[in-house]
């Protein structure tokens, strides 16, 4: 096997280096089976706890590449996990916005700048930045279901299959195809669940007029029957 064109350049071509990258292909597989999970979480604070999880991974695998940009919005997405699973627990389920929670996107967002600024090495690179913006919006958002979070995974997906390729990371594009997979299939779920929710509403609906109907109905016979 020529490792020269498989290893990121500049490395060199020796057993520590090859344990290396082995290593990194490994754990970035552990790391997309999580993330995948949470793409068929029904619950955002599941999703949450195994986006922590995978991102934990993700930088430790974005270390050993040498993935600076990977690696700054890997750490962005996990210290901004951090706040959404205590804002799971001190909100409960309560999906309500509040200015706290535009605060703490707004300074992430800027952050996610800055750091674009820092480590922007090639155009590619910013492939990174478009999926953590994205993402930070997809699990920011609190409507009472996944489906952004999922709908958002597309795109997401995409730009981070796009940008292992370019870290030298096939099993980080492969994984990456499979959250496509994942996320696609998650979305087209949640819009089945939110249809047959909205048909047993209106069934529940129909069903309250028809008997509002027949009380009213009963009652104005009553009436009738009294007046003779």
């Amino acid at each position: 096997m020529d490792w020269s064109s498989i290893l990121p350049t500049g490395w060199e071509v020796d057993s520590f280096h090859i344990f290396v990258y082995i290593l990194s292909q490994v754990l970035a597989v552990v790391e997309y089976g999580l993330l995948g999970a949470s793409y068929l979480a029904k619950k955002r604070k599941t999703v949450v706890i195994l986006d922590i999880a995978s991102m934990t991974l993700g930088i430790i695998v974005y270390l050993l590449l040498g993935a600076d940009s990977g690696l700054a919005m890997s750490v962005v997405i996990l210290l901004a996990n951090f706040y959404y699973l205590y804002d799971e627990k001190d909100q409960g389920e309560s999906n309500k916005m509040t200015l706290r929670d535009y605060v703490a996107l707004g300074i992430v967002l800027v952050t996610i700048g800055v750091l674009a600024v820092l480590t922007y090495d090639e155009p590619l690179s910013l492939l990174s930045v478009l999926a953590t913006v994205l993402y930070e919006i997809s699990i920011f958002w609190q409507n009472g279901s996944t489906m952004v979070y999922q709908f958002l995974g597309i795109p997401v997906a995409l730009s981070w299959m796009t940008y292992n390729g370019f870290a030298h990371s096939p099993s980080g594009v492969v994984c990456e195809f499979c959250m496509l997979v994942a996320s696609t299939v998650g979305f087209v779920r949640a819009i089945i669940a939110e249809r047959k929710a909205r048909k047993r509403k209106r069934g529940k609906g129909r069903k309250t007029t028809a008997k509002a109907k027949r009380v009213a109905k009963r009652t104005d016979n009553k009436k009738r029957s009294a007046k003779k």
